[in-house]
């Protein structure tokens, strides 16, 4: 800790102050773009935990609370005074993300440690939520959570103006995969919850570069990979969907979702590697990079290259026996 704290750029107490006004506003201002701001809003806003995680790499302990407690208290009391108190619970768990995201940089962790452990924090509170919502509906939790989502479906393809029969085909198609849609969904939080994470870790390990504390960066994302064991869970995974008993596909399927966005990272990474080996211009990168995340073919073929690279070791990190 110390070695960090020695690249760290030195902290001026009157700057202090400062800072910490202008990271909690910056907190509030990308929770609230997710209500406030259309489409953009939302993506601004998944970068809530940027903030504290650069103030707690930035200051450490205990100057670093200062940013999470000011940006939860003032957060409580604008939310509860527009009546938005269901989202208060969401905001905590992002500001705790941000938390374990700071701290396992500053400590040096490695890359699958501090993503993972950030993103435990959101699923615990949405587990939370979860149970909390099942007891107040008396375990009808699923069929109201599918009722809501009929009614959106029918709502969205009303709002197209629409009433033919390539219309009605469309709805009935939607309807019909809606059980199936619900029961996903655990796997498709999960997969939304990692890449929030790493999106975060992407813009926290930018503000190192800007500030010039490579030193702070312990393990380049383009060498990165998942541990070899999870190749098993996937298999795993693959397996119980293949299984006679229907009890077993689901849980099956959301293994996979889960298992096939870590696999895309590792994807990514790869692709990231030849670009720095290859020294590819910014914009070739960016529209390489939107293709992938794009496109559904091109986004599977990402998976299964992270996937495979456990047995051929594309980038050739694999130290000799």
């Amino acid at each position: 800790m110390n070695q960090i704290e020695d690249k760290l750029p030195p902290t001026r107490s009157s700057s202090v102050g400062r800072e910490c006004f202008f990271h909690i506003l910056l907190t509030l201002g990308l929770f609230a773009s997710i209500t406030f701001v259309p489409f953009a809003g939302f993506i601004s806003g998944i970068l809530t935990p940027a903030p504290t995680a650069i103030s707690v790499l930035r200051w450490g302990y205990p100057l670093a609370w200062i940013v999470p407690g000011g940006s939860s208290l003032a957060g409580i009391v604008a939310l509860a005074a527009l009546d938005m108190g269901h989202s208060i619970p969401y905001f905590m768990a992002l500001l705790g993300m941000g938390l374990v995201l700071g701290h396992g940089i500053r400590s040096q962790w490695r890359i699958e440690r501090t993503v993972g452990l950030s993103c435990l924090v959101v699923i615990g509170m949405s587990c939370i939520l979860l149970v909390i919502a099942y007891v107040q509906t008396q375990g009808e939790m699923v069929r109201l959570i599918e009722q809501d989502l009929r009614n959106a479906v029918a709502g969205a393809v009303k709002s197209l103006g629409s009433q033919g029969p390539e219309a009605q085909a469309l709805e009935a198609s939607l309807l019909d995969n809606v059980p199936m849609i619900v029961r996903i969904m655990p796997g498709i939080m999960v997969s939304c919850t990692l890449g929030v994470a790493w999106l975060n870790l992407l813009v926290v390990r930018r503000y190192c570069r800007t500030v010039a504390l490579e030193g702070c960066i312990g393990q380049r994302l383009c060498h990165w990979k998942a541990p070899e064991f999870f190749v098993w869970i996937a298999i795993g995974g693959g397996l119980m969907t293949l299984l006679p008993w229907s009890d077993f596909h689901y849980p099956g399927t959301n293994v996979i979702i889960v298992l096939g966005s870590v696999y895309f990272l590792q994807g990514l990474a790869i692709v990231a590697f030849y670009f720095d080996k290859f020294k590819i211009p910014v914009f070739p990168r960016a529209l390489v990079y939107a293709i992938l995340f794009l496109q559904q073919f091109a986004s599977v073929a990402t998976a299964a290259l992270g996937l495979f690279d456990m047995w051929f070791d594309f980038r050739r990190l694999k130290k000799p026996a």
